[in-house]
C-alpha cells in the first residue's frame, strides 16, 4: 500500500514540475542537468541546489535519487 502512495506522490511532482515550466540544462549539467534547471528557475547558484539534492538524498533514502531520474526523463530541455 505505501508504494503506490509513493509512487502516486512521485506522479503528482513530476506532473506539477513540468506544468509550471521546469526544464533540464542542456549546457549546465553534470549529470541531467536537473538541479540547473531548478536552480534557474529559482534563481539560485546550481551548486547549492546540487549539494541539496544529495543531503536529500542521503536522508530520504533514495526517495529523491527515483525523483531525480524520473524529473531527468520527464522534463524537456531547455
Amino acid at each position: 500500500m505505501s508504494g503506490i502512495v509513493i509512487i502516486i506522490i512521485l506522479g503528482v511532482i513530476v506532473y506539477y514540475a513540468h506544468k509550471n515550466g521546469f526544464t533540464t540544462s542542456a549546457t549546465d549539467k553534470k549529470i541531467g542537468g536537473v538541479c540547473a534547471g531548478i536552480a534557474t528557475k529559482f534563481n539560485m547558484a546550481p551548486n547549492v541546489v546540487r549539494v541539496l539534492t544529495v543531503l536529500a538524498g542521503l536522508i530520504s533514502g533514495g526517495f529523491v535519487l527515483v525523483l531525480y531520474l524520473l524529473l531527468w526523463v520527464a522534463l524537456p530541455r531547455r
